[in-house]
C-alpha cells in the first residue's frame, strides 16, 4: 500500500490538473450516510419513521407520502444536510491533496458538501441536481455540464488524475463514463479510492491506474504524509 500511495502522490503532485469524481462513499466518510437508520436519521427523522416506516433519507426523498409532509421530510433533509452542516477533516484534507492546482468536480452527492467547504461553484457539476433546489435540465445544472465539458476539452492533452472518491463498482452515472473519458485520454491517470469490495478499474486503463482501498480519511491522511 505505500507504494500505491507514494505512486498516487506522484501521479497528482505532476498533475496539471485534478477531475474529482465524488459518491455516496465519500459522504458517509464525513459520517453522512442516506441510507442508514443510524443516530442522526433518529434526530431528524424519527417522527417520520414512526408515521410511514421510513427507515433511511434517501428512502424518505422517494417515497409517497402526502404532500404537506414530504415538505416537511425535505425541509428536514435541509436542516440536516445543509442549514445544520459543518465542514469536515475529510475536505479540509481534499483541499491540501489539491493545493495550487486546477479541478473539477463531479458528483452524484446532492448535498452541496462541496460548495459548503469553500469549492468554487463554477467548477462543480452535480449529476443530479441537489437538496437547495438545483434541479436536472434546469439552466443553472445545464451550464454546470456546460463548464464540465470546457474542463474535459482544455485539458484532453495535459496531465489529469481523475481521483474517484467513494463511487460503487457498478456505478453507470459517473464512474463508467469517467473511465471511458480516461481510455480515450492517453495522458490521464485514474486513482480510486474506496472499500475493498467497491474496487473495479476497467480493463482498457489498468495500466494507468492505482487502487486505493480502505476508509477515505485513512487514505487522505497517508496520502498528505508523502512528501
Amino acid at each position: 500500500m505505500n507504494t500505491q500511495i507514494s505512486e498516487a502522490k506522484r501521479l497528482i503532485d505532476q498533475s496539471d490538473a485534478l477531475l474529482i469524481s465524488a459518491s455516496n462513499g465519500l459522504s458517509i466518510a464525513e459520517g453522512y450516510n442516506i441510507f442508514a437508520d443510524d443516530d442522526n436519521f433518529e434526530k431528524y427523522f424519527d417522527h417520520f419513521k414512526i408515521l410511514y416506516g421510513i427507515n433511511s433519507l434517501i428512502q424518505g426523498v422517494f417515497m409517497q407520502i402526502p404532500t404537506p409532509d414530504h415538505q416537511e421530510f425535505m425541509r428536514k433533509v435541509h436542516q440536516y444536510l445543509i442549514d445544520d452542516y459543518q465542514k469536515t477533516e475529510i475536505f479540509a484534507m481534499l483541499k491540501q491533496i489539491i493545493n495550487q492546482k486546477d479541478y473539477f468536480v463531479v458528483t452524484s452527492n446532492a448535498d452541496t458538501h462541496f460548495q459548503l467547504n469553500g469549492f468554487d461553484p463554477e467548477k462543480i457539476f452535480e449529476i443530479e441536481g441537489n437538496f437547495d433546489q438545483l434541479e436536472m435540465q434546469s439552466p443553472q445544472w445545464q451550464k454546470q455540464k456546460e463548464r464540465f465539458d470546457q474542463f474535459i476539452n482544455e485539458y484532453a492533452d495535459k496531465k489529469v488524475v481523475q481521483l474517484e472518491l467513494g463511487i460503487g463498482s457498478r456505478n453507470k452515472l459517473i464512474k463508467q463514463p469517467l473511465m471511458k473519458a480516461v481510455s480515450q485520454l492517453p495522458s490521464w491517470n485514474y486513482v480510486t479510492l474506496n472499500m475493498a469490495n467497491e474496487i473495479m478499474i476497467a480493463p482498457e486503463i489498468k495500466s494507468r491506474s492505482i487502487a486505493l482501498p480502505g476508509d477515505i480519511e485513512t487514505t487522505f491522511k497517508d496520502l498528505l504524509k508523502e512528501n
